[in-house]
């Protein structure tokens, strides 16, 4: 993109095309899709999870998949427990 071209986008006195677009994103160091608002909505505070997985190599993540189904178990199991314990009846001592 010519600094005339540039020029023209900031005084949007041009439309930004996707070519131009994918080729600012990788001048920055970022992926197009990065630069984009993002409604996540209710997912949001999963994104650096997200992120995370992405990273994960294809050969592992049958692997990563497993361990992450044993955490939640985990994580549901205790989050039960204290619900249940409470729910015990209480003994008198005599």
């Amino acid at each position: 993109m010519s600094p005339a071209q540039l020029a023209r986008l900031e005084s949007n006195q041009r439309g930004l095309y996707i070519d131009d677009f994918v080729r600012i994103a990788a001048a920055l160091g970022e992926k197009a899709g990065n630069l984009l608002p993002n409604d996540l909505g209710d997912i949001a505070h999963l994104k650096p999870l997200i992120d995370r997985l992405a990273a994960v190599k294809p050969e592992l993540l049958a692997r990563v998949t497993s361990l992450l189904d044993g955490i939640v178990l985990l994580t549901e199991d205790a989050a039960v427990a204290p619900r249940q314990k409470s729910r015990l009846p209480v003994r008198k001592k005599t």
